[in-house]
């Protein structure tokens, strides 16, 4: 076979390869799975761990206010009342 068309053949299937790449990391870019030719990250919504070692009152903040919504609940619907007796 003549050289010439052997490494068309490559440049051409790299091409191919390349672009078939470049949809792949589009379409998964529009999903938000990865960054891909965004000229700025938005930033991010929770630090995870950072966050709740350098602010430990939002966790705190969070757990008591579903303890409340909890004992609420519990005055409502009559389960919370230990000292009264039924009929």
């Amino acid at each position: 076979m003549n050289p010439v068309i052997v490494i068309l053949g490559i440049v051409v299937t790299l091409a191919l390869a390349g672009l078939a790449v470049h949809f792949l990391l589009t379409w998964m870019n529009r999903k938000g799975w990865v960054w891909y030719r965004n000229p700025t990250r938005p930033p991010p919504t929770s630090l995870g761990l950072i966050e709740e070692i350098y602010q430990p009152s939002v966790e705190h903040v969070i757990e008591h206010g579903i303890e409340d919504e909890t004992v609420a609940d519990q005055n409502e619907s009559g389960e919370g009342d230990r000292g009264i007796s039924g009929p």
